[in-house]
């Protein structure tokens, strides 16, 4: 198991480094980092905590903020979650009923779908707007490396990676991108608001 870890962050952290996109960012001495885009979302399909297969063109019509994390992680992702609940927090009830909020994780051959539903519970995720997703190998090492996620093994089994929350649109396009741990919540939750807004004129 360790050796397939091992040659899927290698080659994730491989193609990460052939990966641009034509992003305009917006720096901050605060510990975050805003970058604006505006280009189809890299495609995928994975398979969903409840064991079924999902595009990312069947979440088309909503509003998605993605991030990446893996379910023993016991420093950063917790953290990544708590920002991505407080966003969904800081919508309106009818607001939450349109946006998703997508954990992909970078630990494919541990988080198994029976894996990822115990971590909904145990997180207490609302399974009507949170969808956790796994995969093959390969389809995990793609979408890795498709949105420019640097993860690398760590002793005892952890991994290290970047903190990235990718904000997709309604049309299926990536519109921004937000870096760091520190990054606030609010921020999150204007950028769905605003596109949340835009699918309703």
């Amino acid at each position: 198991m360790k050796t397939l870890a091992a040659g899927f962050f290698a080659l994730a952290c491989a193609t990460t480094a052939a990966t641009t996109f034509a992003h305009k960012g917006h720096k901050s001495e605060r510990g975050w980092e805003r970058i604006e885009a505006n280009e189809p979302a890299p495609a995928f399909t994975l398979t969903s905590h409840e064991g079924k297969r999902v595009a990312l063109k069947d979440l088309r019509g909503a509003p998605v903020v993605i991030t990446f994390l893996y379910t023993t992680c016991t420093d950063i992702c917790p953290i990544l979650l708590q920002v991505m609940l407080g966003a969904e927090q800081r919508l309106s009830e009818s607001e939450r009923r349109v946006a998703r909020f997508i954990g992909i994780t970078v630990d494919p051959k541990r988080d198994t779908p029976e894996r990822l539903r115990a971590y909904i519970k145990q997180r207490g995720l609302d399974p009507a707007r949170w969808i956790l997703l796994t995969g093959s190998l390969a389809e995990a090492t793609k979408v890795v490396s498709d949105y420019g996620v640097v993860v690398r093994p760590a002793p005892k089994g952890d991994f290290v990676h970047n903190s990235v929350f990718v904000i997709i649109d309604a049309m299926g396009r990536e519109r921004a991108e937000f870096h760091g741990v520190a990054t606030p919540p609010e921020a999150i939750a204007g950028e769905l608001k605003k596109h949340i807004n835009r699918r309703a004129k």
